[in-house]
């Protein structure tokens, strides 16, 4: 089982089981700690406690933020803290004023350093990152709602398996074309729209002519726009070609999985012998995906020159 399904299935069964409907959105989140170590330790095996505790109250909060169906109570609470965070351009002067104001119920404890800085993030188009040690914002990247989680679960390890082919495929063309890619685990466990290819660092090692340095991979990312593509809303959802009528159309999958990793490869090997931006626009024009509009590579290329 990911990581990030069995913490978000937790938290939804917490925030709408009977048992809690009486309590407070911070109890809750502290009922879904122990829920989720419970069935980590019945799904997975050992409990990193560190780890585990802070990816939690993360997910635990980013939904309580992100919900499409807040409880009464959540979107109180919700509306209270985002007006104020909203009030600070810096994290720490928020945190150091809700500190003094609500000193009689603030502890020093990741619940609610993880209230607080979702709150700041979602204010400030921010999302959290962490690892055993450190939290940090990074810019913020849409949501997907819990309801979607559970249309794409059924299907998740056919998709999984199927996408780790394709990479493993991937990876031989990169070598094909003389490059090489070191895949290095970290201790972050991961988004479920990643389906787990955020839980490493893979960094691309350039051919010997191309003299760069190794550029990062977010295959994460990639994994995700595979499989739920951003919208036009703030929300992912499984994209309806791939996930049509409930069942998985292995051979969009595919063609989609081979279109979003062969356009990256394509840039960094045109990259080699034409610098970033000429071979973003080689790209473009040869029919791959390039995230920079045109008329921004076209003032690159102009500075560049």
């Amino acid at each position: 089982m990911l990581p990030a399904y069995l913490i978000r299935a937790a938290v939804d069964y917490i925030r709408h089981a009977d048992a809690m409907k009486d309590s407070n959105p911070y109890s809750r989140c502290e009922e879904a700690l122990k829920l989720v170590s419970k069935l980590w330790q019945e799904n997975i095996g050992r409990l990193n406690t560190s780890l585990v505790e802070v990816a939690s109250v993360t997910a635990y909060w980013e939904e309580f933020f992100h919900a499409e169906d807040p409880l009464p109570d959540e979107k109180e609470w919700r509306e209270g803290l985002a007006k104020r965070s909203g009030n600070y351009d810096s994290f720490e002067e928020w945190q150091e004023w809700f500190k003094k104001s609500y000193k009689s119920v603030y502890q020093e404890n990741n619940v609610w350093t993880s209230v607080l800085m979702t709150a700041w993030a979602s204010t400030h188009q921010y999302q959290l990152v962490y690892d055993e040690s450190r939290w940090d914002f990074i810019e913020s990247k849409s949501y997907l709602p819990t309801s979607q989680v559970w249309r794409l679960e059924p299907n998740v390890d056919t998709v999984g398996e199927v996408l780790k082919e394709c990479w493993r495929q991937e990876v031989d063309k990169y070598e094909e074309s003389g490059f090489h890619i070191v895949a290095e685990p970290v201790s972050y466990l991961g988004r479920v729209e990643c389906l787990g290819f955020d839980q490493a660092v893979h960094r691309v090692n350039w051919p010997v002519q191309a003299d760069r340095e190794p550029e990062e991979l977010d295959l994460g990312t990639m994994i995700a726009d595979i499989v739920v593509p951003v919208g036009d809303s703030w929300y992912r959802q499984p994209d309806n070609i791939i996930f049509a009528h409930d069942h998985v159309d292995i051979t969009a999958l595919v063609n989609r999985a081979q279109y979003i990793f062969g356009s990256k490869r394509r840039v960094l090997e045109l990259t080699v012998d034409h610098g970033p931006a000429r071979a973003r626009l080689r790209a473009a024009a040869e029919g791959w995906l390039v995230q920079e509009p045109e008329d921004e590579l076209e003032a690159e290329l102009e500075e560049s020159a």
